[in-house]
């Protein structure tokens, strides 16, 4: 019996390698996680391109019981890292079965992916609060959203303020009373921590992950990534490689 299911999984492997399908990369699955975890609204992005990609397992030949498992699979991890962060347990339990429940009405995989993006965003906005001992308002909330989903490209805050549709001078003085920094400095910080995320997990040059980030040069990247980590982006990657080895 053990011999057939070996056979049966070294198969599947092969199909796998003949179809050049490969599951998602572990530690980005895991980062992905960590980001609910820590409250980092990255989580939301990163779960888009994840959940999304056709990359996480083949469970079953329908495409939307193959995503429900998927889905429920996603959530069990949510709940435990989210425990591990301080979410009570039945809080977590129980979020989690609401979503589930949810899920089980889906009769699209586009409405699994929706309702997958919604959970990890009720997750990590709950863990946001939990450390922070404070929710954000709805406002300050969509601004964060917005620069998450906009890292790739020039911002300027009359652009979040639209989107909101606040008062520019009101979006500024709002955010800064609730976060502590500036919307400048939430969004430089931002684009930074992604661009640490992309030196780590990437073989992009320095050059191309300013272009990533849309700074405006390589040597105002290498600027202010050396005023937020104390090193340059080459130091930074040469450090975490030296670390690892």
């Amino acid at each position: 019996m053990k011999r057939k299911i070996k056979e049966q999984i070294s198969y599947m492997e092969f199909l796998n390698r003949e179809n050049d399908f490969h599951h998602s990369d572990y530690e980005e699955e895991m980062r992905m996680y960590r980001y609910v975890r820590d409250g980092d609204l990255r989580a939301v992005e990163r779960a888009r391109r994840i959940f999304c990609a056709g990359k996480q397992g083949h469970l079953s030949d329908d495409p939307l019981t193959n995503m429900k498992y998927l889905f429920v699979a996603s959530m069990t991890l949510v709940v435990r890292f989210a425990i591990t962060g301080g979410m009570n347990s039945e809080t977590a339990y129980t979020s989690s079965d609401y979503y589930i429940q949810q899920m089980d009405k889906c009769k699209s995989t586009e409405e699994v992916s929706g309702l997958h993006e919604e959970a990890i965003r009720y997750f990590t906005e709950y863990m946001a609060g939990q450390q922070k001992d404070k929710i954000y308002s709805k406002t300050v909330m969509r601004c964060m959203d917005y620069i998450c989903r906009h890292l790739n490209r020039p911002v300027r805050v009359a652009d979040i303020a639209d989107y909101v549709q606040k008062n520019p001078d009101y979006l500024s003085s709002l955010f800064k009373k609730e976060t502590g920094k500036t919307i400048t400095a939430y969004l430089m910080e931002s684009k930074l921590q992604a661009a640490e995320d992309m030196l780590l997990d990437s073989d992009c040059s320095c050059a191309e992950v300013s272009a990533a980030f849309a700074f405006s040069s390589q040597s105002y990247f290498t600027k202010m990534f050396r005023q937020y980590t104390g090193e340059t982006p080459r130091k930074f990657r040469e450090k975490y490689v030296h670390s690892r080895l």
